[in-house]
This record gives C-alpha cells, structure tokens and sequence, in this order.
C-alpha cells in the first residue's frame, strides 16, 4: 500500500519540476518581450472555465457535462479578455512553439504512463 503513495509522490514531484522549468522559460522569454503572445487570453479563460465546469459538474453530478459547459464558459471569459487587451498581442516567437510542443508531449507522456499504469494494476 505505501508504494504506491510513493509512486504518486514521484509523480506529482516530476510533474512540478517539469511545471516550475517550464514558467521559468516561458518568464524569462516575457522579460525580453513586451506583451502577451497571440492565444494567451483564451487559454486563461479556458483554464478558468474547465474550473468552474469541474464544480458544476460535481453540482449537477455529471462532471463530463459540467466540463462542456465550463469549456463554453472558457471560451466567452477568454474572447472578451482578448479583445480586451488586444493592442498587447504579438505573435508566438519560436521558442514559445517550442516549450508549448514540449508540454504537450510531456502531457500526452503522463497520460500514457498513466493507462499503462491503470491496465497493468486492474486488467493483470
């Protein structure tokens, strides 16, 4: 039993390692560069609305439709704050492409980590 508080434990560290580099990139580059790259809003809004949805969909006890309507909440927040702070957009410099690629790779990474954990723990 306690092995796999380890395990959770390792993967939550190498997760925040891999978060903590990646702002500290992505601040570094914001020092150099003055404004927010194109795609900043939405992804905020996104982020916030998927939170909400989370809560409302444990609310209404159906969390994948909670999610939905959190992502059309997402995408309202992150519009407005785009169109907002329009004059602040630049374009996506490539070293930003870069450490966004790497973050996917890393996600789908943990995701497939975590299936094979899932199969090997319920199906073997």
């Amino acid at each position: 039993m306690t092995y796999k508080i380890y395990i959770i434990l390792i993967m939550v560290l190498v997760v925040g390692a891999f978060a903590l580099i990646q702002i500290r990139k992505q601040r570094k580059i914001q020092k150099i560069l003055t404004g927010h790259p194109k795609g900043y809003w939405m992804e905020q809004g996104l982020g916030v609305g998927v939170a909400i949805g989370v809560g409302i969909g444990v609310a209404l006890n159906n969390v994948a439709m909670g999610i939905a309507i959190g992502v059309a909440i997402g995408v309202a927040i992150g519009s407005g704050n785009g169109k907002k702070h329009k004059d602040e957009i630049r374009p996506i410099t490539d070293e930003e492409k870069k450490l966004k690629k790497q973050s996917a790779l890393f996600l789908i990474g943990m995701i497939l980590l975590g299936v094979i954990v899932f199969l090997i723990r319920f199906c073997f």
